[in-house]
């Protein structure tokens, strides 16, 4: 599977080699240029993205599952299938670094800016992620879910 392509016949993707290196990859990135450890891949959140991708790519919505707060971190993107890379969607949510503030959460923010997906990724105490990709042949849906999960409020990213 090359890095731009959606999940083969509609199959989630969340072992596929090429999909977890490019996820790490873009992940540490953001966490290496504020000097943060890197996170490591679990296969346990890859198995949890990946029922709750399902879900999104059949209800065709994206919605944050309510059952794992605080348990899980999560970042969810979609978008036309097969269109974007796998960096591609994780640069969504790194994206919001342009309106960041280092400061308490969810005060580290320009104005009403959202920055909550980039923060999860950068968020210190985080020390894993698993993802997955399903797509229903019109919308791909990425989830990534961390453990332990960031954004916790009145406490600072790192």
């Amino acid at each position: 599977m090359t890095l731009g392509l959606r999940a083969q016949s509609g199959q989630p993707t969340y072992k596929d080699s090429a999909f977890v290196n490019a996820l790490l990859l873009q992940h540490n990135t953001y966490r290496a240029a504020q000097q943060l450890p890197q996170l490591t891949w679990s296969n346990d959140l890859a198995a949890d993205a990946k029922a709750w991708a399902v879900h999104l790519a059949a209800i065709d919505k994206g919605d944050h599952d309510q059952r794992i707060r605080g348990r899980e971190g999560e970042n969810i993107w979609w978008g036309t299938a097969g269109a974007f890379s796998y960096t591609d969607m994780v640069s969504f949510w790194g994206s919001e670094k342009k309106d960041f503030v280092y400061d308490v959460f969810p005060n580290c923010r320009k104005g009403k800016s959202v920055v909550g997906h980039y923060t999860q990724v950068i968020w210190k105490n985080t020390t894993s992620v698993g993802c997955a990709l399903a797509s229903n042949g019109q919308t791909d849906y990425l989830v990534c879910r961390y453990s332990p999960a960031g954004n916790i409020i009145g406490q600072k990213p790192y």
